[in-house]
């Protein structure tokens, strides 16, 4: 089922690699919402590879907010959650 803008809003205005906690967005986020705001082109997952062309674990993933996801978020300031 597509995300309501509310619960994208609710994501994309706050999410970071790493949060405050120390916690990583793979841990803190579904990752079917993930993979949708992804493939929407509202946010961006850096999977970094090494040399050897073995990928990295999600823990050396980093995430950044599109610029599709911040005029969503700035479209949409009643749905950012209260900081």
């Amino acid at each position: 089922m597509a995300m309501t803008t509310e619960q994208q809003v609710s994501i994309l205005a706050v999410i970071t690699t790493s949060d405050e906690a120390g916690k990583h967005f793979a841990e803190v986020y579904d990752h079917a919402d993930l993979t949708e705001l992804e493939a929407d082109g509202l946010l961006t997952i850096s999977r970094s590879v090494h040399a050897t062309g073995i990928a990295y674990s999600q823990e050396y993933w980093s995430v950044q907010v599109t610029e599709d996801g911040i005029e969503l978020v700035e479209a949409n300031p009643e749905y950012c959650p209260e900081v």
